[in-house]
């Protein structure tokens, strides 16, 4: 039996398609709509649920004001909105996570120590950043520091308008 090219081009478009679910979901949150901005690529460990993007559990919790990633080894960075922000950072996709109830803002960032010493700061430069894995656009240049390590990737404000993938 001959195999016709476009049942095969079909097979192989479903196949793709089945690969992706992931990218489409956090698509659907990126949308400036919605009020949120994630990047496009989403780490390994994210497909677990461990660096997954803060979201109103039962309407408990509100979207980030920003929100930061990074890559090998994923890393997370969010920044409440409102007038007593909190700081959470997941390190090493998620194995080690932080939070800083009350940071101090400086103009490019934010700081403090964490609940166990761990002193953390995230700045940003409003530059445009690609994430090196996925090629998506996004309107901050970040570096965070964890005590003495250094993570760099890319973030974006709350409702910051949806920046192009490199072609």
């Amino acid at each position: 039996m001959r195999i016709s090219p476009l049942i095969l081009s079909a097979a192989v478009a479903l196949g793709l398609a089945a690969c992706q679910p992931a990218q489409q979901a956090d698509s659907a949150a990126a949308d400036p709509a919605g009020g949120t901005s994630a990047p496009a690529e989403v780490p390994a460990a994210e497909a677990g649920g461990s660096l997954a993007p803060a979201t109103a559990a039962a309407g408990t919790e509100a979207p980030p004001a920003f929100r930061a990633t990074g890559n090998e080894p994923g890393w997370l960075a969010q920044v409440s909105e409102g007038p007593n922000p909190v700081l959470r950072v997941e390190t090493g996709y998620g194995e080690q996570k932080y939070e800083i109830a009350s940071p101090t803002q400086g103009a490019d960032g934010w700081s403090g120590k964490a609940a166990d010493g761990t002193e953390i700061k995230l700045s940003y430069q409003r530059t445009l950043c690609h994430d090196d894995m996925s090629g998506q656009g996004f309107g901050a240049t970040v570096m965070l520091t964890v005590g003495a390590r250094q993570y760099h990737g890319c973030g974006e404000f709350a409702g910051a308008p949806a920046r192009a993938t490199r072609p």
